[in-house]
């Protein structure tokens, strides 16, 4: 009965807080949301994979548009792979509904000459906010590591110790954080 009530409770809270993901279409943000999103529009300064540079998050019109630029040009993975950011995919979204707070985002990802290095396809944006600051942190799949995980059990009267293994999936993402 005690499991009932937490997990009753744990809705009730949910429900109040809200939390909501919202699937974009045609890359263009939803109405509804297009003022809270336009807040955030503007040039961060700070490292993706240990690389210097600036992310742009501009708007035009309703469609944002995500880039990168450095001194080397504007390839995020800066490894002359002719990366891009593509489409507004999805927006996570809290709070109530009268007070919606973007929590991240996430755009579809072209690695261009480099998509056997980066497996990812969508970029993952997390938003946070504090003191006036907003910091940005970036990030995208590089690749599924297989590695094989064993363990030992003991035996008993009817049989010895024996090991049991399996393959574990460990994804490996390359990081970024930038503010303003």
């Amino acid at each position: 009965m005690t499991f009932a009530k937490v997990l009753v409770a744990s809705l009730v809270l949910f429900a109040a807080v809200g939390c909501k993901t919202v699937e974009i279409k045609d890359g263009r943000v939803p109405n509804a949301y297009l003022s809270k999103a336009k807040k955030y529009e503007g040039i961060y300064s700070g490292r993706f994979n240990g690389v210097a540079g600036e992310l742009i998050l501009n708007f035009e019109g309703n469609k944002p548009v995500m880039s990168f630029r450095n001194e080397m040009g504007t390839d995020i993975l800066n490894n002359n792979c002719q990366s891009y950011f593509g489409n507004l995919k999805t927006v996570h979204i809290t709070g109530k509904k009268s007070n919606p707070k973007v929590d991240a985002i996430e755009f579809e990802f072209n690695s261009g000459r480099c998509s056997l290095m980066v497996q990812g396809r969508r970029m993952y944006i997390d938003f946070k906010e504090k003191n006036g600051a907003t910091t940005l942190k970036v990030s995208v799949l590089r690749e599924m590591r297989q590695r094989r995980d064993c363990r030992w059990y003991p035996g008993d009267n009817h049989r010895p110790p024996y090991e049991h293994c399996t393959w574990v999936q460990d994804p490996v993402y390359l990081y970024g954080t930038f503010a303003r």
